[in-house]
């Protein structure tokens, strides 16, 4: 049992030496990663980044359009630069409320809404400074809508989101490429005295 005990650490000790970790790709060893467009192995030249800040003065107490996110938007980031009494809120284009919509707040959380999950957070009111956001990966399948419930100075809101290029360039195909040979596997296998 000790010897098998001592093949089964050589192996696990070995293997990530021999072969290299596992890329995007699914092969050891290739060393490709997904780029911020979600292309394994992509030069970010697929997708294009939107950003911005809204930082406009507002006075009228309610619900004021600060963005909206189109269809195909991935990585979604909405987020209030400071902690106010300004609440978020986001609804789909037909008008159907998905957070804090009809002067109600919902609890930070999970939700659904244009094809994506949205995650919601708004901080601890006591002990950050930090302010609420909206996060979903994408991508979504129409337009949304992102509101400011307007109660106090607007502290300003950032959002980002990655959008494909409008001129997609396809990487080029890539001829089959076998997994590795059962050589490097035979190389680390361990030999058993009898067996």
């Amino acid at each position: 049992y000790f010897i098998i005990y001592l093949c089964v650490k050589l192996l696990h000790s070995s293997i990530p030496d021999l072969l290299g970790s596992l890329g995007c790709d699914e092969y050891l060893g290739s060393g490709k990663v997904v780029d911020k467009c979600g292309m394994c192995g992509g030069d970010n030249s697929t997708c294009r980044l939107v950003s911005g800040v809204f930082k406009h003065s507002l006075s009228k107490i309610g619900y004021h359009k600060i963005v909206e996110i189109p269809e195909g938007a991935t990585r979604i980031n909405v987020t209030e630069m400071v902690k106010s009494r300004n609440y978020l809120a986001l609804r789909s284009r037909s008008g159907r409320s998905i957070i804090n919509g009809n002067w109600a707040i919902d609890r930070p959380g999970k939700y659904e809404g244009g094809g994506t999950m949205f995650t919601y957070r708004r901080p601890n009111e006591i002990s950050s400074k930090a302010g609420e956001s909206f996060l979903a990966e994408g991508p979504t399948n129409e337009i949304l809508d992102v509101y400011m419930i307007f109660q106090q100075p607007n502290p300003g809101v950032h959002y980002e989101y990655i959008l494909p290029s409008e001129k997609t360039h396809s990487l080029p195909d890539q001829p089959h490429q076998q997994p590795p040979s059962r050589g490097v596997w035979q190389r680390a296998a361990c030999r058993l005295p009898g067996l």
